[in-house]
């Protein structure tokens, strides 16, 4: 099952000079928690994390820090529960960074299995699995 947009945060584009985002070759980021997890891709990295708030829920957040190639029109989204969660379509350039925040909901979630996920045409790209 697929869903897109499931709140209105995951509707901001935080569009950002890209910095270079650590990933190392077993998915893991410079901070080394098992809840952000990283995939390195030919054009850039795709990072996911969840942190639980002192609202009571549990955010998701997936980045993409395009390094390289054309501009292209993705949707970043993750994968909790059998779920897939998307954001709408935007572009990214070489040289950008985009984060989408996603509300999953109520109760702490940070521990669970997910991924973070980058949709391009026809092709996803999934990070490994971020849980404790």
């Amino acid at each position: 099952m697929t869903t897109t947009a499931p709140s209105a945060l995951a509707a901001e584009k935080a569009v950002q000079a890209a910095a270079a985002i650590y990933c190392d070759d077993s998915g893991h980021t410079a901070s080394s928690e098992p809840m952000e997890r990283c995939t390195k891709l030919s054009n850039g990295v795709l990072v996911h994390k969840k942190s639980y708030q002192n609202t009571g829920k549990t955010n998701a957040y997936t980045t993409y820090n395009k390094t390289g190639g054309s501009a292209v029109s993705v949707q970043l989204g993750y994968s909790y529960a059998g779920t897939n969660h998307y954001s709408s379509k935007f572009s990214i350039s070489k040289g950008e960074t985009v984060k989408k925040t996603f509300d999953m909901g109520s109760g702490d979630k940070s521990c669970k299995s997910s991924v973070g996920l980058l949709k391009s045409g026809s092709d996803t790209f999934q990070t490994p699995s971020a849980h404790c």
